[in-house]
């Protein structure tokens, strides 16, 4: 997936090309991702529309034909997340040919919101050690209404993490700001969904996610959230004893409450809203 030349022109299976693929955003498990801008307007195939609301530069996730189930799952899931203002918008697909290395391949590509902020890794690794600014707390608060949306639907995420936490530009009233958006849904399950492995990143997985039983449920993102949290204010994924004098007695007990080890005992994102930790702003 790494042979495009930027600036190629998709060939359509549907439709007369009608957006450029540009650079690399991105690679995951279920695609690579990168910038894709609009040239024209899609022409419908036997007026079916594949592409709604598009957007002149948008992100592009793509991978093969052959392995595109995981990533048409995933489009699924974000389009069933619409009207969520926390979730990355899907604004549709398109299926097109190529050449690589010679040979002719079928791939699928999946338009969404491109986010010009990057991820919330990328803003971590920019700001300064134990920021427990306005702007920190805005995008956490903005993460758990994203998730709780997702668990009132019956979903669990299973991996959230900062690399999948995009921040979008919005204008307000010819104001701008960055609002952070829940992405990479590759691996999410219905909650009742016990046929399914444990799923996610290792660093941000629940100890009931490795223990015998080896359940996932929304309590794991829940525990996700706390190490995520950890990682905004320290860039350490380790707990260590220090940081009673270096982050705020309200931004522990917040960490504390999220990674207690009795997953029921864990509040939901609904109530973590509440927290000290978010609305002293």
């Amino acid at each position: 997936m790494d042979k495009y030349e930027e600036g190629d022109l998709e060939e359509s299976l549907h439709s007369s090309p009608y957006w450029i693929r540009g650079s690399m955003l991105g690679k995951g498990g279920f695609g690579s991702v990168y910038m894709a801008r609009m040239v024209k307007e899609p022409s419908p195939l036997y007026g079916t529309t594949l592409v709604r609301g598009f957007h002149p530069i948008m992100a592009v996730k793509t991978s093969r034909l052959a392995k595109g189930e995981e990533l048409e799952n995933e489009k699924k899931f974000i389009e069933y997340f619409d009207d969520c203002p926390y979730i990355i918008k899907c604004f549709g697909h398109d299926t097109t040919l190529n050449i690589i290395d010679g040979g002719e391949e079928v791939f699928y590509n999946v338009f969404l919101e491109y986010a010009v902020g990057g991820t919330l890794f990328d803003f971590i690794l920019n700001s300064p050690l134990y920021n427990e600014s306005k702007q920190v707390k805005q995008f956490l608060q903005q993460i758990l209404k994203g998730v709780d949306y997702i668990h009132e639907k019956g979903f669990v995420h299973c991996d959230l993490k900062p690399e999948n936490v995009l921040l979008v530009k919005e204008i307000r009233e010819e104001n701008f700001f960055f609002m952070a958006k829940i992405s990479d849904f590759g691996l999410a399950k219905m909650v009742d969904d016990s046929t399914t492995r444990v799923r996610g990143t290792k660093a941000y997985l629940a100890p009931e996610c490795r223990g015998e039983n080896r359940i996932q449920g929304q309590f794991s993102d829940i525990w996700a959230i706390g190490v995520m949290v950890l990682f905004m204010l320290t860039k350490d994924l380790n707990w260590n004893n220090n940081l009673y004098y270096c982050i705020s007695n309200e931004a522990i007990d917040f960490i504390l409450k999220c990674t207690n080890l009795n997953p029921s005992k864990r509040p939901s994102a609904k109530i973590l809203l509440n927290h000290p930790f978010i609305t002293n702003m």
